[in-house]
């Protein structure tokens, strides 16, 4: 049932995704297939019928109630939220963009939120299933849960599976005949679906708790789960991986037992070998971070656990404060100087920083927890067992100063117990007038609320207790421009740019009220936090935008996807002029160039353009700073900072290790960092040197030349590959 339109005529403006990267990206990942049910064509979605189901979806939250003043409101929202999505000013984060339709209200949270926390391997499991960026706190007092008592774990499968493999895998037949039905075995048959893999889990993990199975025998049974190919309804019948992935990734966390670690060592280890699993799985991501107190006694252990490539599937940080960065004990100081050693000499900018005493903590309402029922939904309910380690886990969180960590993205501030942030981008540059844009983060914000208020989660405690939300921008250097006329360089000047400013501290305060006015209507709390600018790196690509807060990384280059070379689609690429080589490192594999340009190229900035590696440190940071002042924090109309309910901008600054030297990065680190909230700093990567560039720059003759050999044919599209869709620093692979 489709709500009725408001009977005022509203005006659509069909934004065009980009033509080249734009449209690659949304039929890789959020454009639709539709059949004709008459004709049988079968075509690709148009962008006004994404924008139709996602508005579509959202509002249908709110149910079709006997209330006129409520029913009216649903169908106001929806043809508002439609206009701007079509529009291309609003642009809700992928989740909702892939998943949104009228089933919304059907689903669980899960697969709406970007991003998450926990503190169990077995709920971290669940929500990377779901595609949940999650952060995870490894401090000592965190890790209950020493798997060296975890019982003796066999993965068996019924020998009629598709997938089972003779002589390679213990049939269900063999294993009843070898273990039996004793009271030292358990048998646990794992359901076919995301919740039923992390029973599995759940189940390894709270026997490991209790500690009393360390010399039994528990058996998963994965014959049920469907086989390797077979279609998942809720990921639009995309191909399951079928149970071999986790049947590995099992085996793999078995090793951990009897190799004499610590606990928080024993959870990195699981995590990362369940978070490979998910990997492998194909459509879902593996986004991490790992977080530790810099005044836990093996906080330098944490510091190099990565160091030789080691555990790459999460991002590390260490957890410090205004004590830290005062540096008056010796401790802190060697701590410091540990942290900077790996980032710099590694050349990966890990473990960066997290300063927890900047990150917004607002215990209304929160109780602790500690009766180990704050992860629990429709869906997924624990064991009861179980709950007495969430209570455990629980007292000890209760008990610590700082409750937040980001998401591994950084750009939100979350309960390290579990928590959830809903996201959606504005796009100011989209809209004809300010009031327009304005109009566009009320409607964001009151589209964010209704999905905590009206969607079932594993933290409802936690969801309806702060209903945080995540309102950003992107395309914020051309909204400068095109609105104001202002360059990179004209921004970090405060006075100068003071109307740019302004109006951004404007939008600040629309999204509060309006948070406050419509938690009000829906009788909810008002959100804990409200804004934030999220890295946006892929959504950004639909329209060749600049990425969240992010300088263009280039003017113009080359995006070379690779191809086996036996695909017939290089021979037609090669035939309308495009560039084409074949890899001799990457044997069987050939790369096809499209040239790409960013949108703020094509604005008539010149010399005014800055791009990433031009900008310099202590001008990124002065950034990174007027935007938390006047987004993040927001001032009033005379220039007095607010309440802060914000969360925080995710951004990567880069920095060339050949012209930075280790004392001037740790000077400069040392000097910054702790002014703001969060920010990965990571060295530029000279890619020259190797044979496959994703992106290779190119002057502007060069870029012209290219386009001009290329014959235009709309039957043939650009394409773009796994490369392309990594966020800026890589810490959200899809």
């Amino acid at each position: 049932m489709s709500p009725s339109l408001p009977k005022k005529k509203m005006t659509f403006t069909n934004r065009k995704l980009d033509g080249g990267m734009g449209m690659a990206v949304a039929r890789r990942t959020y454009l639709r297939r539709i059949i004709d049910a008459k004709s049988g064509y079968e075509r690709w979605e148009t962008w006004e019928e994404v924008a139709e189901r996602v508005a579509l979806g959202n509002t249908s939250l709110l149910g079709y109630s006997k209330s006129k003043k409520l029913d009216k409101h649903r169908q106001e929202d929806y043809a508002i939220l439609k206009k701007h999505i079509s529009n291309g000013s609003i642009l809700m984060s992928g989740r909702h963009l892939q998943h949104g339709d009228i089933s919304q209200a059907e689903r669980n949270m899960e697969v709406f939120t970007n991003c998450s926390t926990a503190t169990s391997s077995y709920i971290l499991f669940y929500l990377l299933m779901n595609g949940s960026g999650v952060g995870r706190p490894y401090d000592d007092d965190l890790c209950v849960v020493d798997w060296d008592n975890m019982p003796n774990v066999r993965c068996v499968i019924d020998d009629t599976h598709a997938d089972f493999v003779w002589g390679f895998d213990e049939s269900v037949r063999d294993a009843k005949h070898k273990y039996g039905e004793s009271e030292n075995v358990t048998w646990f048959e794992v359901p076919d679906s995301r919740e039923g893999w992390s029973e599995a889990i759940e189940m390894m993990e709270m026997m490991a708790f209790e500690k009393k199975h360390k010399d039994g025998i528990l058996i998963l049974d994965f014959s049920k789960v469907r086989p390797k190919g077979a279609p998942i309804r809720g990921m639009q019948d995309r191909p399951s991986s079928g149970p071999k992935p986790l049947m590995n990734a099992i085996e793999k966390v078995s090793t951990i037992k009897g190799a004499g670690m610590s606990p928080w060592k024993q959870a990195m280890f699981v995590d990362h070998y369940l978070a490979e699993c998910v990997l492998v799985g194909g459509a879902r991501r593996s986004a991490r971070i790992a977080t530790k107190a810099w005044s836990d006694p093996e906080i330098f252990d944490f510091i190099n656990i990565k160091r030789g490539g080691f555990l790459w599937s999460a991002n590390n940080s260490v957890a410090v404060d205004d004590k830290f960065w005062k540096q008056r004990s010796g401790h802190a100081r060697k701590v410091l100087e540990t942290i900077l050693k790996a980032a710099y000499e590694d050349g990966t900018g890990e473990p960066g920083f997290i300063n927890q005493h900047r990150l917004v903590q607002n215990d209304e309402g929160f109780d602790g927890y500690q009766d180990g029922k704050y992860a629990e939904s429709k869906k997924y309910k624990p064991m009861a067992r179980t709950e007495k380690m969430l209570s455990r886990i629980a007292r000890n969180a209760a008990a610590k100063v700082y409750t937040q960590i980001p998401n591994p993205c950084g750009e939100i501030s979350l309960n390290m117990l579990g928590g959830y942030c809903v996201i959606s981008d504005v796009v100011p540059y989209y809209c004809p007038t300010i009031d327009d844009a304005e109009e566009a983060f009320r409607a964001t914000t009151r589209a964010l609320i209704r999905v905590n208020s009206f969607m079932d989660s594993l933290y409802n405690r936690e969801v309806k207790r702060t209903n945080r939300i995540g309102v950003g921008m992107t395309g914020i250097h051309e909204f400068a421009w095109n609105m104001f006329g202002y360059a990179f360089r004209d921004l970090i000047d405060e006075e100068k740019t003071k109307d740019f400013w302004m109006t951004l501290a404007r939008f600040k305060r629309a999204v509060v009220e309006e948070a406050a006015s419509y938690s009000k209507l829906l009788k909810v709390n008002v959100p804990h936090t409200n804004t934030t600018i999220k890295p946006s790196g892929t959504i950004s690509k639909l329209f060749a935008l600049t990425e969240g807060a992010h300088l263009p990384s280039m003017r113009e280059y080359i995006r070379w996807v690779q191809y086996r070379s036996d695909d017939p689609a290089i021979e037609k690429y090669k035939k309308k002029g495009y560039p084409v080589k074949e890899l001799k490192s990457y044997q069987g594999s050939t790369v096809v160039g499209f040239p790409t340009q960013p949108l703020i190229c094509r604005l008539g900035m010149n010399g005014d353009l800055v791009t990433a590696s031009e900008a310099t440190p202590e001008e990124q940071y002065k950034w990174l700073m007027l935007l938390e002042k006047y987004w993040i924090v927001g001032v009033d109309e005379k220039g007095n900072a607010l309440e802060d309910t914000g969360n925080q901008v995710s951004y990567t600054l880069k920095y060339d290790p050949k012209k930075v030297t280790f004392k001037e990065f740790s000077d400069m680190v040392s000097k910054y960092q702790g002014l703001i909230k969060c920010c990965s700093v990571m060295p530029q990567q000279d890619s020259t040197a190797y044979e496959y560039q994703p992106e290779q720059p190119v002057t502007i003759s060069e870029f012209m030349k290219v386009l001009n050999e290329i014959e235009q044919d709309e039957s043939l599209f650009e394409d773009i590959d796994y490369e392309h869709l990594k966020c800026e620093s890589g810490v959200c692979p899809i």
